[in-house]
């Protein structure tokens, strides 16, 4: 199991170069399932996954990602979308969980306030943050399929959130997944600090 999963997380990388041909509904669905079941701060899972596979509406969406070619050419685009609403649903959602009343009460004072008290470039920053644990739970996910994959955060934020007619209250665009069969399947070599360079035990 570890050797396996060393593969994929080894074996990903970010891939411009995909067979512009759909994914598979079975594949897609499995990939976006992952993403599903994420973790997030809170159990709130403070986003909404937006699937883009039709060929204009791809190239589209590349003009706002000012151009990049896997933009366009890919065998479906993910877009990421924050939910800023979550100071709503935080309640019902957690007393929706099997645990004492004692344990929910605790947690809707020790919560709730920091959620409401929050202004909106607060929100966004936090449920942005949540965005990137489903966001690599989605790349692993496709990964694992073979399928090559490319993280996108170039792109005009307002333009995105202007096409796809979003409620700006309540969504806002954060960042983008091309997913595809890659073209080659040769696996450039990772440049990254070293072990020791980035872990620190501390005694």
């Amino acid at each position: 199991m570890k050797e396996e999963y060393q593969k994929i997380v080894t074996n990903r990388y970010s891939c411009r170069d995909f067979i512009n041909e759909k994914i598979s509904k079975e594949d897609l669905e499995y990939i976006l399932e992952a993403g599903r079941i994420s973790p997030s701060s809170l159990g709130l899972e403070p986003w909404k996954f937006v699937v883009v596979q039709k060929e204009e509406k791809k190239q589209e969406i590349s003009k706002i990602a000012y151009n990049q070619p896997h933009v366009a050419n890919n065998g479906a685009l993910i877009i990421l979308l924050v939910r800023l609403d979550f100071a709503e649903y935080f309640e019902p959602k957690l007393r929706a969980r099997n645990m004492p009343q004692e344990e929910i009460e605790k947690r809707l004072n020790t919560y709730k306030p920091f959620l409401e008290n929050m202004n909106e470039t607060q929100k966004y920053a936090y449920a942005k943050e949540q965005t990137h644990l489903a966001l690599m739970n989605l790349a692993n996910a496709a990964s694992a399929l073979g399928l090559g994959s490319c993280i996108i955060g170039g792109f005009d934020n307002a333009k995105l959130d202007g096409y796809l007619k979003l409620d700006t209250k309540k969504y806002k665009s954060s960042v983008m997944l091309a997913l595809g069969k890659k073209k080659s399947e040769e696996i450039p070599p990772k440049l990254r600090f070293s072990f020791d360079e980035v872990v620190e035990f501390l005694e």
